[in-house]
């Protein structure tokens, strides 16, 4: 199996979140990838590579080209200092950036702040995705992307949960061009922007198992109810499950979104995987032990599609690099 791991990432690594006014530390920090290739590097049979670079096209296929314009005109305002794009001012160095209103145009929420590094962050995790990607089209059976900043929250034109660029559209656009593809988001948050950047279309099938929007972040999308629009109808799919959801009931959502991926019979599989479904995850809800991810990874493998895993969630630094070492023991054990 091919690890994608962006090195760079490090330099991104913002000191605070707001969450209800209050200045918060921030959850999506450097370790988390850094404790997730540490225990994968102790598996046998991985090999490490660093990204490519792809032509920025591919990401505005997905991507407004006025928002990756503002993502990286707004870092190099920023400088050095994290702005928050809230819609008052907020600390230092916000006055001396874009104007509030730009800011509330392209962020749905006051998690995702940008500095000087974001914008090159948010490029590496693309390529990453990008890069795994390209060894699926060269033969390869499954590559694992470990993105950060994670990406399946970031919609066409906006930022948010901590994503800027969507990692998963962005490596399923890619494969789409070889044949139809399948997207399975198994973060505890729902994906709401690989869901609406793919929810006319019937080429990309979108799956999501995640806890309840009416209890967790985004809030505002994941209801079972949204299935697509026009062409799309029929092409998204949502499992949301209350909080406290164990192993047997998440199974079950599982083996059903499995069934209907079979149905679609895509070319390739992109797995959005967080591990903040996790017991122990800090900012999730639901109550999968560390054992059942080893169930995940089997039942996924056992599809038999050629598949990108993206990393996206994940929030326990104790516990993340074994909750990932076994998963992708599990992948490797089918």
């Amino acid at each position: 199996m091919i690890i994608v791991y962006p090195s760079r990432h490090v330099r991104h690594h913002p000191p605070n979140e707001i969450f209800n006014g209050n200045r918060d530390p921030h959850e999506e920090v450097p370790e988390r990838i850094e404790r997730i290739k540490a225990s994968l590097e102790d598996l046998e049979g991985l090999h490490f590579i660093l990204p490519c670079r792809f032509a920025l096209s591919w990401i505005e296929r997905v991507h407004d080209h006025a928002y990756v314009d503002y993502l990286a005109d707004a870092g190099r305002a920023a400088g050095a200092t994290y702005v928050y794009p809230s819609v008052f001012p907020y600390g230092e160095g916000q006055r001396a950036t874009h104007p509030v209103g730009i800011r509330g145009q392209y962020s749905f929420d006051m998690y995702t702040p940008i500095s000087s590094t974001t914008y090159e962050a948010a490029r590496g995790s693309a390529m990453t995705a990008l890069t795994a990607a390209s060894y699926l089209r060269r033969g390869e059976r499954v590559v694992y992307a470990l993105c950060r900043p994670p990406g399946h929250h970031a919609l066409r034109s906006r930022m948010g949960g901590y994503c800027y660029f969507n990692n998963a559209a962005i490596a399923a656009e890619y494969l789409n061009d070889r044949g139809r593809v399948a997207i399975l988001d198994i973060d505890v948050h729902h994906g709401n922007g690989t869901q609406d950047i793919f929810y006319s279309r019937p080429d990309v099938l979108v799956v999501n198992i995640h806890a309840d929007p009416d209890e967790l972040f985004p809030y505002f999308s994941g209801r079972e109810e949204e299935q697509g629009k026009g062409a799309g109808i029929g092409y998204n799919m949502n499992f949301p499950l209350p909080l406290k959801t164990e192993d047997a009931v998440y199974d079950r959502a599982l083996r059903v979104a499995c069934a209907r991926i079979r149905s679609f019979a895509p070319v390739y599989l992109v797995v959005s995987v967080g591990y903040d479904a996790h017991v122990d995850d800090p900012i999730g809800g639901l109550h999968l032990t560390t054992a059942y991810y080893y169930r995940i990874g089997q039942t996924l493998a056992e599809l038999g599609i050629p598949t990108v895993l993206i990393q996206e969630g994940g929030y326990n630094t104790e516990t993340l690099g074994t909750v990932a070492q076994t998963f992708i023991r599990g992948w490797i054990a089918h």
